[in-house]
């Protein structure tokens, strides 16, 4: 497990190198200017800065109340979308991670191929961790929006508050223990929301029914140590995992899904080494079961019930080591280990984004796996959320299905 932690660390630093078909060839990737491309695309104006000292003009009370705690009509309860907050990293952020250049392959997820079978963001990208859309997306779609919620950092809220389909926080290469690393965590991003609510810019009406997504994959466990205990390092993440949960319900949040992690021992990092990408290599998935039985253990359970850990791993893992004769996913999963793209050379630095050093398959949409750090392309991610889609609107008691 200490050699898959190093391994892990190596390839969540490089954060970006993906799928290979054996008839790819190198390919330059597209250096363009991706600035234009952090816009706020939902039609907001005079945006509102955030900060911790900025003040929403509306009298003495800063505890977010929009002066009406009263619940709504029964009617319009039931015809108003749930709001959606996003919390996590790469499987959620649609945009908040920097796109400096400077940055090399920790800001690759803005840089071409990724992006590539977006429509919706003209196949380019978009800072989302994929060739497309992400989990976040596929979530906002169950829940009826036609979009994801816009990320925190575009901050361009209009006078009456903040997008309809609600906010997202998340953030590539988030952690949920502060000492893991520098940079945001997702306590961090709950801070954000806090101050948010404090300034009068998310209402307490946002809040009424609202749901959020907690899209941990683990970044944590790439920072352990060798001399650090496995168990105490689980511990300490599903600990802080937990508080982050509670903290989300003392702010008003109706209903909360958390993530398992994918096993490590399925993602591309490590079976490109063990297996060849031939099959799952189940020695590596140590820290990753630990994890999600604790999780389990912590969070789920009758006297929880506003809260759903959502089986990430085991859809991930039905769709990539399918049984014999099962047909989950579709026959469009042609590859289900191998990434789309794929550095050259990942031992000395290579990553996919970064020109003439990444194969690039054909057809995207044919791969589970989008990089070799374990991200998924939009057909990975549209083929596991169809699959939680049932459980997910039974949590939510939403009746519409939306065909994702």
């Amino acid at each position: 497990m200490k050699l898959a932690a190093a391994c892990f660390v190596l390839l969540v630093l490089l954060s970006a190198a993906t799928r290979v078909a054996e008839s790819s060839r190198p390919v330059a990737g597209d250096h363009h200017d991706v600035s234009t491309q952090r816009r706020h695309q939902h039609g907001h104006k005079h945006g509102h800065k955030h900060g911790g000292h900025h003040h929403h003009d509306g009298g003495d009370d800063n505890d977010g109340d929009d002066d009406d705690d009263s619940p709504p009509p029964p009617s319009s309860k039931k015809n108003r979308p749930q709001k959606l907050f996003v919390f996590g990293d790469d499987a959620a952020d649609t945009g908040n991670a920097d796109d400096d250049v400077k940055l090399g392959a920790r800001s690759s997820q803005w840089r071409a191929p990724f992006g590539m079978s977006d429509a919706a963001h003209a196949q380019r990208p978009s800072g989302r961790f994929s060739d497309g859309l992400v989990q976040s997306d596929y979530m906002a779609k169950i829940m009826g929006h036609a979009e994801a919620p816009p990320p925190f950092t575009y901050d361009n809220w209009a006078d009456d508050g903040i997008d309809d389909a609600g906010l997202n926080f998340a953030v590539g290469g988030a952690t949920v223990a502060r000492d893991a690393q520098p940079g945001p965590s997702l306590g961090d991003q709950i801070s954000q929301l806090r101050d948010l609510i404090r300034d009068g810019i998310v209402k307490r009406k946002d809040l009424r029914d609202s749901v959020a997504l907690v899209a941990y994959s683990g970044n944590d466990y790439g920072y352990t140590k060798p001399q650090d205990d496995d168990d105490t390092t689980v511990a300490k993440v599903v600990d802080a995992l937990a508080d982050l949960v509670s903290g989300l319900q003392d702010l008003g949040m109706g209903k909360v899904l958390v993530n398992t992690l994918v096993s490590y021992g399925c993602e591309p990092w490590l079976t490109r080494t063990s297996t060849n990408y031939s099959s799952c290599d189940d020695g590596g998935n140590g820290m990753s079961d630990k994890h999600n039985t604790a999780l389990r253990d912590r969070l789920a359970g009758e006297d929880n019930e506003d809260v759903m850990v959502l089986d990430v791993n085991s859809v991930v893992r039905s769709l990539v080591e399918p049984k014999e004769g099962s047909t989950l996913g579709g026959k469009q999963l042609k590859e289900r280990l191998r990434p789309c793209c794929e550095p050259v050379d990942p031992d000395a630095g290579g990553y996919c984004g970064l020109d003439g050093s990444f194969y690039l398959c054909d057809h995207p949409e044919e791969y589970f796996f989008w990089d070799l750090a374990g991200h998924p392309t939009q057909a990975g991610w549209r083929a596991v959320m169809q699959l939680l889609q049932g459980p997910i609107m039974q949590f939510l008691g939403i009746s519409n299905l939306e065909h994702l």
